[in-house]
């Protein structure tokens, strides 16, 4: 049943993909859009990474553990959930389409833009800051 649902989400997804603005959505083959899409995670990555060292030279020695505890963790969320949106199989990789790599970079894509929006509003005001509005 589960392959059966695989397959309808297969088919109906890139019409979704290409209905919705935002990298990759133009018709292309399927490894075509697996390779755009890991290009866009990667340059979101990127300044992800330079919010985050923005963020840590700007907090002191206790912040600064705090926020590389909290990045490993995010990471280590970040890949799970991303598995378990994308039906990502670990354990029986010939299982995996050849959708899933678009779909867990469409969603690593979300949840680096939703990581950063956080890092930037922790940017502008550092946890234990009690002079920021809450």
């Amino acid at each position: 049943m589960r392959h059966v649902a695989m397959f309808i989400l297969a088919l109906s997804l890139p019409r979704l993909a290409f209905a919705a603005a935002g990298p990759c959505s133009e018709p292309m083959p399927q490894q075509d859009m697996n390779v755009c899409m890991s290009r866009a995670v990667n340059e979101a990555d990127s300044i992800l990474n330079r919010v985050y060292e923005q963020l840590k030279n700007k907090l002191d020695d206790n912040g600064k553990r705090n926020l590389v505890s909290a990045e490993w963790a995010w990471i280590t969320f970040r890949d799970r959930e991303c598995e378990l949106r994308s039906g990502y199989d670990a354990e029986h990789l010939d299982r995996n389409g050849t959708i899933v790599p678009f779909l867990v970079g469409e969603c690593k894509l979300d949840l680096a833009n939703q990581r950063m929006t956080d890092l930037v509003k922790e940017l502008k005001c550092p946890g234990g800051d009690l002079s920021c509005p809450q």
